[in-house]
């Protein structure tokens, strides 16, 4: 299942629970390299750009910058690595 049709998913069928998935992306400016992003921040997804609203600015971020999605646990629910994909 590609990034695109996941967080279309979570976004459609978890809507009223949105602060409790994370989208990772690898962010050059964090110390860590990654950065962690509430799905409530997400206004939409294409096949080439995650676009991220904060306030009234939106930001595109480009889809091969998503690493994973994590619930608020930790739990992957998509990953880069093949073996570590869990659909729901």
């Amino acid at each position: 299942m590609r990034i695109r049709d996941v967080i279309n998913r979570i976004l459609w069928k978890y809507g009223k629970e949105l602060e409790n998935y994370y989208l990772v992306i690898v962010d050059r400016l964090d110390i860590s390299g990654f950065k962690r992003i509430p799905f409530s921040h997400i206004q939409s997804v294409d096949n080439y750009y995650v676009y991220i609203s904060s306030g009234m600015d939106t930001t595109a971020i480009p889809i091969h910058r998503v690493v994973m999605i994590e619930d608020a646990s930790g739990v992957v629910i998509w990953s880069r690595e093949k073996s570590s994909k869990r659909y729901f």
